[in-house]
């Protein structure tokens, strides 16, 4: 028993939520099916890892404030006429996020611009990039508000701290 608190205790201490509440369903496997040493640590750490990717994934999708998720495995290429589905697969490498690079979507309404940007966005979650999708319209109501409160951020108060991280912002419906 006194075993048990102090891994419970350390887990807690080094925040290792995930190995806190499966090490001992996976030591029980572990010892049930002969596994080596470094078998039960890998596969400890591995669901950790598994774990922390999966709430920042959360997380961080939950703060770009995406309307909806779209992915590019969604997207239809018959559809929309003229999307060059080469050149968007090209994107979906994020080279241009590294390279702090703009894209433009430019087309007629109804063609994908903004399931396009919301996937490629998304994409970028995926790989742990902060990202915050906006309007124009939401954009410029936040400066007004921001020059009316005297301030020199256009991020609303809750993101005021979060928008000079953000790696990729999304901006759509320039009329």
């Amino acid at each position: 028993m006194e075993l048990i608190s102090s891994i419970e205790e350390l887990c807690k201490e080094l925040s290792l939520s995930t190995i806190g509440s499966q090490y001992h369903d996976i030591a029980t496997l572990a010892a049930k099916e002969n596994w080596q040493y470094v078998q039960f640590l890998e596969e400890l750490l591995r669901n950790e890892a598994d774990s922390r990717l999966g709430r920042s994934t959360n997380t961080l999708t939950k703060l770009a404030g995406f309307p909806a998720i779209k992915t590019l495995e969604q997207f239809d290429y018959t559809f929309s006429v003229g999307v060059n589905r080469k050149q968007i697969e090209e994107l979906s490498n994020l080279i241009f996020v590294k390279k702090h690079e703009n894209i433009i979507l430019l087309g007629e309404s109804g063609v994908g611009k903004t399931h396009l940007a919301i996937a490629l966005a998304y994409k970028a979650v995926q790989h742990r990039y902060k990202v915050r999708f906006t309007t124009i319209s939401e954009l410029l109501s936040n400066a007004n508000k921001a020059k009316k409160e005297k301030r020199n951020t256009i991020a609303s108060s809750k993101q005021s701290q979060a928008h000079r991280y953000w790696s990729l912002m999304r901006l759509d419906t320039l009329i």
